[in-house]
């Protein structure tokens, strides 16, 4: 048997599978569901990238004892790459004054009356060309990498003109060609009302819907399209008719919701197919009982609680109820300047009454639910290179 191709990583103490939490898809996921293999060998395949045999030690097939490319993972545990299912790391400035008005009591839309917010995000990068928004961009996907993430969906939203909107999902695209990270392109215009159409929101979704979902389907430059309904930014009636005209353009649709007040958003993405719906902080109990009864998932966003103070969204009720839930750090320059998302699984178990099983769960196999990529999962999770931690 030819050997030279082949990689063996042997003796590794534990090696998580999460076969019982895909099979689960993803709902209540327990210990027993991480599938763990203790004291395990695996042969990956170095052309391919592949594992082409993965098990206990002493129940590896004797060919593979043939192999000359062998490293030890004694004393380490093995876990697929991890996956960041919500951010916007394509931008240019920082809102550090933001920060020091939260401190002074200042809530998210006090802070946007004021002029910051969004706001000040979308001066600096409307003003930042192509390559500079690339650059920043790549050194924030390395700082990301060295937390062990391996998938990255990115949103538009920072621009909120069809120019400036493109060049962002320009800038992911050119990042997709370079880097080894998987990255989910997220077109989102409707972030809030720029500007220009101050106290013209109708008008505003009119000509996203009229102009700039055709042009960004034409040119390819994202898979997803995303809202924010909230108060004082977008409401149910014209969330709904953005919903709708991406769908008619082959958009897969998300959804930023429930925040900060409930105005009917996960019904809505419920019953316009969402493959996720973030946030959830103000959820209610009968919102949640029908996003328990879908497919989609609920993305949950700790570090945005975290920075500006506000409540976390209520896991154990939705996980008990049989929700899929994912967790992501939601980064950002304004309500989560974090990349780190080990430590958004800390503060999920910390403050927000999730088991370990569920936190591994929600960064992995229901993080790739939450961008479509859970019927790919079986070969998915072997596709990138395993995260160690020893």
């Amino acid at each position: 048997m030819k050997t030279d191709h082949l990689v063996l990583y042997h003796n590794i103490d534990q090696v998580l599978t999460l076969a019982g939490v895909a099979r689960k898809e993803g709902r209540r996921p327990e210990e027993v569901d991480l599938g763990a293999i203790e004291n395990a060998n695996m042969v990956v395949n170095s052309e391919t990238n592949l594992i082409e045999w993965i098990g206990p030690s002493q129940k590896m097939p004797v060919e593979y004892g043939e192999i000359v490319n062998a490293y030890s993972g004694a004393g380490e545990l093995w876990i697929p790459e991890l996956i960041d299912c919500h951010t916007h790391l394509v931008h240019a400035g920082d809102r550090c004054h933001d920060f020091a008005l939260r401190a002074q009591g200042k809530n998210y839309q006090q802070i946007a009356q004021l002029g910051g917010g969004i706001s000040t995000t979308l001066r600096a990068t409307r003003e930042t060309p192509l390559a500079q928004l690339i650059t920043h961009a790549q050194n924030e996907l390395e700082r990301f990498q060295r937390y062990g993430v391996g998938t990255i969906e990115i949103k538009s939203g920072y621009g909120l003109t069809l120019e400036s909107e493109c060049r962002m999902l320009e800038a992911i695209r050119a990042l997709q060609e370079t880097s080894g990270v998987i990255l989910i392109p997220t077109f989102l215009p409707a972030h809030m009302v720029p500007p220009e159409f101050k106290g013209k929101a109708d008008d505003y979704v009119d000509v996203i819907c009229r102009e700039w979902i055709p042009e960004v389907a034409r040119l390819k430059l994202a898979s997803f399209f995303d809202c924010f309904i909230e108060e004082g930014f977008f409401n149910l009636a014209q969330t709904k008719k953005m919903l709708e005209a991406a769908a008619g353009f082959g958009f897969k649709l998300k959804l930023h919701a429930d925040q900060f007040t409930s105005l009917g958003g996960v019904e809505l993405g419920v019953q316009m197919g969402a493959t996720s719906i973030d946030h959830l902080e103000q959820i209610t109990d009968s919102a949640i009982r029908v996003l328990a009864n879908s497919a989609t998932v609920g993305v949950l966003c700790p570090g945005a609680s975290l920075f500006t103070g506000t409540s976390y969204a209520p896991a154990r009720r939705l996980i008990d109820a049989g929700a899929r839930v994912a967790i992501s750090t939601d980064f950002n320059p304004g309500t989560c300047p974090s990349r780190n998302l080990p430590l958004m699984t800390t503060i999920a178990c910390a403050q927000m009454q999730m088991t370990v099983p569920e936190a591994i769960a929600a960064v992995t196999f229901n993080a790739a639910a939450a961008v479509g990529l859970e019927s790919n999962w079986v070969l998915w999770k072997w596709v990138n290179t395993f995260a160690c931690a020893t």
